[in-house]
């Protein structure tokens, strides 16, 4: 039997108790895989007790989901939300959180 899950997914499973590993994973994530799997990867994350990636998942995909205006633009300050959140936990990820 052949192993399909997919690489990023198998890294965020596989991350033991390395929290920074969790957080690189989830900021390279592309949205298309992110949005598809984004329950295997909420229960990934608390499996490893990463609290912190349970809500990045949740306000990354509400951003995905979010109804656009006019212009194709999602609300400002959701934008800004996932924004703080992707700057802090890219931080975290590098070390100098």
């Amino acid at each position: 039997m052949s192993d399909t899950m997919l690489p990023i997914l198998r890294q965020l499973h596989e991350a033991g108790e390395d929290d920074r590993v969790r957080a690189d994973a989830l900021l390279r994530m592309p949205d298309s895989v992110a949005l598809k799997y984004h329950t295997v990867i909420e229960a990934a994350c608390r499996r490893g007790d990463f609290e912190t990636g349970v809500k990045f998942m949740a306000v990354r995909v509400a951003l995905l989901l979010a109804v656009r205006d006019g212009n194709g633009l999602p609300r400002s300050d959701l934008v800004d939300v996932v924004d703080r959140f992707r700057i802090a936990l890219a931080e975290f990820a590098a070390g100098d959180a």
